[in-house]
Protein backbone atom coordinates (compact mmCIF):
# COMPACT_ATOMS: atom_id res chain seq x y z
CA UNK A 1 0.00 0.00 0.00
CA UNK A 2 3.00 2.39 0.79
CA UNK A 3 5.20 3.93 -1.98
CA UNK A 4 8.73 4.86 -1.34
CA UNK A 5 9.26 7.94 0.30
CA UNK A 6 10.02 11.06 -1.53
CA UNK A 7 10.71 14.78 -0.70
CA UNK A 8 8.81 17.31 -1.76
CA UNK A 9 9.06 21.34 -1.08
CA UNK A 10 10.62 22.55 2.26
CA UNK A 11 11.86 19.02 3.42
CA UNK A 12 7.91 17.50 3.41
CA UNK A 13 8.15 13.77 2.60
CA UNK A 14 5.71 11.47 1.47
CA UNK A 15 4.09 9.21 3.72
CA UNK A 16 1.47 7.13 1.39
CA UNK A 17 0.40 7.23 -2.27
CA UNK A 18 -2.82 5.52 -2.99
CA UNK A 19 -5.23 5.66 -5.82
CA UNK A 20 -9.30 4.61 -5.45
CA UNK A 21 -9.61 0.87 -4.65
CA UNK A 22 -10.69 -0.93 -8.32
CA UNK A 23 -14.23 -0.94 -7.26
CA UNK A 24 -14.25 2.82 -7.96
CA UNK A 25 -14.60 1.67 -11.42
CA UNK A 26 -18.58 0.92 -10.59
CA UNK A 27 -21.19 -1.00 -13.23
CA UNK A 28 -18.59 -0.49 -16.09
CA UNK A 29 -16.95 -3.63 -15.03
CA UNK A 30 -19.56 -6.04 -14.80
CA UNK A 31 -21.62 -4.68 -17.18
CA UNK A 32 -18.57 -5.40 -19.67
CA UNK A 33 -18.95 -8.71 -18.05
CA UNK A 34 -22.53 -9.57 -19.15
CA UNK A 35 -22.67 -7.87 -22.50
CA UNK A 36 -19.05 -10.32 -23.49
CA UNK A 37 -21.19 -13.40 -21.84
CA UNK A 38 -24.17 -12.83 -24.01
CA UNK A 39 -22.18 -12.12 -27.22
CA UNK A 40 -20.77 -15.28 -26.85
CA UNK A 41 -23.94 -17.21 -26.03
CA UNK A 42 -25.80 -15.68 -28.90
CA UNK A 43 -22.58 -16.54 -31.30
CA UNK A 44 -22.84 -20.48 -29.53
CA UNK A 45 -26.28 -21.50 -28.95
CA UNK A 46 -27.89 -19.43 -32.50
CA UNK A 47 -25.08 -19.42 -35.21
CA UNK A 48 -27.91 -19.27 -37.28
CA UNK A 49 -29.35 -15.93 -36.13
CA UNK A 50 -29.56 -12.87 -37.25
CA UNK A 51 -26.65 -10.88 -38.10
CA UNK A 52 -27.90 -7.71 -37.00
CA UNK A 53 -28.49 -9.36 -33.11
CA UNK A 54 -24.19 -9.90 -33.26
CA UNK A 55 -23.92 -6.15 -34.18
CA UNK A 56 -26.36 -5.23 -31.44
CA UNK A 57 -24.22 -6.77 -29.00
CA UNK A 58 -21.23 -6.37 -30.11
CA UNK A 59 -21.56 -2.02 -29.86
CA UNK A 60 -22.84 -2.79 -26.63
CA UNK A 61 -19.59 -4.46 -25.37
CA UNK A 62 -18.33 -1.46 -27.46
CA UNK A 63 -20.27 1.27 -25.39
CA UNK A 64 -18.97 -0.68 -22.07
CA UNK A 65 -15.39 -0.78 -22.99
CA UNK A 66 -15.25 2.84 -23.95
CA UNK A 67 -17.90 3.26 -20.40
CA UNK A 68 -14.48 1.16 -18.48
CA UNK A 69 -11.90 2.67 -19.99
CA UNK A 70 -13.14 6.63 -19.12
CA UNK A 71 -13.52 5.40 -15.16
CA UNK A 72 -10.50 3.39 -15.44
CA UNK A 73 -8.68 7.21 -16.75
CA UNK A 74 -10.00 9.08 -14.13
CA UNK A 75 -8.73 6.54 -11.29
CA UNK A 76 -5.67 6.36 -12.50
CA UNK A 77 -5.64 10.57 -12.60
CA UNK A 78 -6.82 10.49 -8.38
CA UNK A 79 -4.59 10.38 -5.55
CA UNK A 80 -4.66 10.53 -2.02
CA UNK A 81 -1.43 11.87 -0.75
CA UNK A 82 -0.12 11.83 2.92
CA UNK A 83 2.61 13.96 3.58
CA UNK A 84 4.91 14.32 7.05
CA UNK A 85 2.34 17.84 7.15
CA UNK A 86 -0.50 17.61 4.96
CA UNK A 87 -3.45 15.35 3.47
CA UNK A 88 -4.15 15.83 -0.01
CA UNK A 89 -6.55 14.58 -2.65
CA UNK A 90 -6.23 15.46 -6.30
CA UNK A 91 -8.72 14.37 -9.18
CA UNK A 92 -9.83 15.06 -12.34
CA UNK A 93 -8.91 14.17 -16.03
CA UNK A 94 -9.41 18.08 -17.82
CA UNK A 95 -10.23 19.96 -15.09
CA UNK A 96 -8.13 19.11 -11.91
CA UNK A 97 -10.16 19.49 -8.23
CA UNK A 98 -8.11 19.35 -5.03
CA UNK A 99 -8.50 19.30 -1.67
CA UNK A 100 -5.35 20.14 1.19
CA UNK A 101 -5.95 20.23 4.91
CA UNK A 102 -2.71 20.40 7.11
CA UNK A 103 -2.46 17.75 9.82
CA UNK A 104 -2.62 20.00 12.09
CA UNK A 105 -6.36 21.08 11.89
CA UNK A 106 -7.41 17.49 12.09
CA UNK A 107 -9.45 16.82 15.24
CA UNK A 108 -11.22 13.37 14.93
CA UNK A 109 -10.03 10.40 12.68
CA UNK A 110 -12.63 7.58 11.55
CA UNK A 111 -13.95 5.35 8.83
CA UNK A 112 -16.97 3.76 7.40
CA UNK A 113 -17.02 -0.03 5.86
CA UNK A 114 -19.81 -2.19 5.00
CA UNK A 115 -19.70 -5.39 4.86
CA UNK A 116 -19.42 -6.38 1.15
CA UNK A 117 -16.47 -3.13 1.52
CA UNK A 118 -14.68 -5.14 4.35
CA UNK A 119 -14.60 -8.30 2.05
CA UNK A 120 -12.76 -5.87 -0.60
CA UNK A 121 -10.85 -3.97 1.76
CA UNK A 122 -12.33 -0.96 0.80
CA UNK A 123 -14.37 1.92 2.76
CA UNK A 124 -14.79 5.55 3.33
CA UNK A 125 -11.88 7.34 5.57
CA UNK A 126 -13.90 10.25 7.16
CA UNK A 127 -11.75 12.97 8.82
CA UNK A 128 -12.87 15.74 11.31
CA UNK A 129 -11.40 19.09 11.16
CA UNK A 130 -11.51 22.44 12.44
CA UNK A 131 -12.72 25.26 10.41
CA UNK A 132 -15.56 25.47 8.00
CA UNK A 133 -14.57 22.24 6.26
CA UNK A 134 -16.08 20.30 9.33
CA UNK A 135 -16.17 16.72 8.28
CA UNK A 136 -14.37 15.61 5.03
CA UNK A 137 -15.39 11.67 3.36
CA UNK A 138 -12.72 10.43 1.11
CA UNK A 139 -14.39 7.15 -0.90
CA UNK A 140 -12.72 4.09 -2.21
CA UNK A 141 -9.82 4.52 0.05
CA UNK A 142 -7.65 0.98 -0.36
CA UNK A 143 -7.60 -0.25 3.31
CA UNK A 144 -8.91 2.58 5.21
CA UNK A 145 -8.71 1.20 9.10
CA UNK A 146 -4.26 0.91 8.13
CA UNK A 147 -4.55 4.75 6.72
CA UNK A 148 -6.11 5.64 9.36
CA UNK A 149 -3.81 4.17 11.54
CA UNK A 150 -0.89 5.86 9.72
CA UNK A 151 -2.37 9.31 9.55
CA UNK A 152 -2.84 8.74 13.25
CA UNK A 153 1.26 8.13 13.47
CA UNK A 154 2.33 11.02 11.77
CA UNK A 155 -0.29 13.22 13.80
CA UNK A 156 1.62 12.00 16.76
CA UNK A 157 5.52 12.31 15.06
CA UNK A 158 4.15 16.09 13.95
CA UNK A 159 2.77 16.63 17.85
CA UNK A 160 6.14 16.00 19.27
CA UNK A 161 8.52 18.36 19.54
CA UNK A 162 11.61 17.83 17.76
CA UNK A 163 14.15 20.44 19.55
CA UNK A 164 13.48 18.72 22.64
CA UNK A 165 13.92 15.43 21.71
CA UNK A 166 16.99 16.88 19.89
CA UNK A 167 18.11 18.61 22.78
CA UNK A 168 17.52 15.53 25.39
CA UNK A 169 20.34 13.33 22.90
CA UNK A 170 22.82 16.21 23.85
CA UNK A 171 22.01 16.43 26.98
CA UNK A 172 22.34 12.82 27.55
CA UNK A 173 25.87 12.82 25.52
CA UNK A 174 27.62 15.32 27.67
CA UNK A 175 26.44 13.58 31.25
CA UNK A 176 27.50 10.46 29.53
CA UNK A 177 30.99 12.24 29.14
CA UNK A 178 30.93 13.68 32.14
CA UNK A 179 30.73 10.05 34.08
CA UNK A 180 33.55 9.06 31.46
CA UNK A 181 36.10 11.96 32.75
CA UNK A 182 35.21 11.46 36.51
CA UNK A 183 35.67 7.52 36.37
CA UNK A 184 38.67 8.39 34.27
CA UNK A 185 40.05 10.95 36.93
CA UNK A 186 39.65 8.69 39.77
CA UNK A 187 41.66 6.29 37.92
CA UNK A 188 44.25 8.12 37.63
CA UNK A 189 44.17 9.35 41.38
CA UNK A 190 44.08 5.47 42.18
CA UNK A 191 47.70 5.06 40.12
CA UNK A 192 46.10 3.14 37.39
CA UNK A 193 45.84 3.78 33.64
CA UNK A 194 42.88 5.46 31.72
CA UNK A 195 42.09 2.38 30.42
CA UNK A 196 42.47 -1.13 30.53
CA UNK A 197 45.28 -1.61 28.03
CA UNK A 198 47.13 1.46 29.48
CA UNK A 199 47.12 -0.92 32.66
CA UNK A 200 44.03 0.20 34.60
CA UNK A 201 43.03 -1.95 37.23
CA UNK A 202 39.76 -2.08 39.36
CA UNK A 203 39.87 -4.65 42.32
CA UNK A 204 37.08 -5.55 44.66
CA UNK A 205 38.27 -3.00 47.16
CA UNK A 206 38.90 0.13 44.67
CA UNK A 207 35.10 1.32 45.05
CA UNK A 208 34.24 4.50 43.60
CA UNK A 209 33.32 7.90 45.83
CA UNK A 210 30.38 9.08 45.95
CA UNK A 211 29.49 11.38 42.33
CA UNK A 212 31.99 8.84 40.65
CA UNK A 213 29.51 6.41 38.47
CA UNK A 214 30.93 3.12 38.25
CA UNK A 215 32.05 1.16 35.44
CA UNK A 216 31.61 -2.06 34.52
CA UNK A 217 33.93 -4.77 36.29
CA UNK A 218 35.86 -6.97 34.16
CA UNK A 219 35.56 -10.53 34.63
CA UNK A 220 38.38 -12.20 37.14
CA UNK A 221 40.09 -13.81 34.83
CA UNK A 222 41.08 -10.57 33.19
CA UNK A 223 41.78 -8.58 35.83
CA UNK A 224 44.26 -11.92 36.72
CA UNK A 225 45.90 -10.85 33.37
CA UNK A 226 45.74 -6.90 34.01
CA UNK A 227 47.75 -7.88 37.10
CA UNK A 228 50.14 -10.05 35.44
CA UNK A 229 51.27 -6.98 32.65
CA UNK A 230 51.29 -4.62 35.59
CA UNK A 231 54.11 -6.77 37.11
CA UNK A 232 55.98 -7.31 33.97
CA UNK A 233 55.62 -3.69 33.27
CA UNK A 234 57.06 -3.27 37.27
CA UNK A 235 54.05 -1.28 38.61
CA UNK A 236 53.72 -3.61 41.26
CA UNK A 237 56.45 -5.15 43.54
CA UNK A 238 56.29 -9.47 43.82
CA UNK A 239 54.83 -9.05 47.26
CA UNK A 240 51.81 -6.83 45.95
CA UNK A 241 51.68 -9.00 43.07
CA UNK A 242 51.03 -12.38 45.42
CA UNK A 243 49.15 -11.08 47.63
CA UNK A 244 46.56 -9.31 44.83
CA UNK A 245 46.82 -12.29 43.02
CA UNK A 246 45.39 -14.26 45.74
CA UNK A 247 42.67 -12.50 46.61
CA UNK A 248 41.52 -12.61 43.39
CA UNK A 249 41.97 -16.41 43.09
CA UNK A 250 39.82 -16.55 45.94
CA UNK A 251 37.27 -15.15 44.17
CA UNK A 252 37.12 -18.00 41.46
Amino acid sequence: MAFPRRLLADDEEVVLELRPHWSSLGWPLPALAVSVAALVAAMVAWPSGPVAVAYVLGALCGVCVVWLVGRSIRRSTTSLVLTTSRLVQRSGILGRRGRDVRLTRINEIGYHQTLWQRLLGTGQLVVEVGGDRGELRFDHVPQPAAFAGELHEQLAALQAPRGDRGGDRRDDADDAGADDDRRRDWRQDRGGGTDRGGGGLRFPDDTPPAGVPAAASPSVAQQLIDLDELRRRGVLSREEYEEKRARLVDRL
